[in-house]
């Protein structure tokens, strides 16, 4: 980032101090400046990256709220499964119980009806 001093502050350190003398100070003057402006933008990048840092999930955080989102979704589904099992097997005593022919057949599968 380029910095120079005002004109008017030139001249008037030129009136007092002279050409030379003046020019030397200037820059002094303009390289202190350049200086602690690239320091200060530095500092800020750093402020700003490490602020960023702290409320960005990283691919780390990602990787386990993934694998934490995994584990739920296969006990869901486990869950689900039973749910079907228990609902079909409802269904059938169900059916069984109110059909007399089902009934009927069932036993004779089982022998106690010949």
């Amino acid at each position: 980032m380029e910095y120079t001093i005002p004109v008017k502050v030139y001249e008037k350190l030129e009136e007092k101090l002279g050409k030379e003398m003046a020019s030397i100070l200037t820059e002094a003057l303009e390289e202190s400046i350049r200086s602690a402006l690239e320091d200060s933008k530095d500092k800020l990048k750093v402020t700003i990256s490490e602020e960023l840092k702290k409320e960005l999930a990283t691919k780390y955080d990602l990787k386990l709220t993934e694998a934490e989102l995994k584990k739920e979704i296969d006990l869901v589904r486990k869950e689900m499964k039973i749910m079907e099992i228990r609902i079909i097997a409802i269904l059938v005593i169900v059916m069984i119980l109110l059909n007399q022919n089902a009934l009927e057949f069932l036993a004779r599968l089982l022998g106690i009806v010949k």
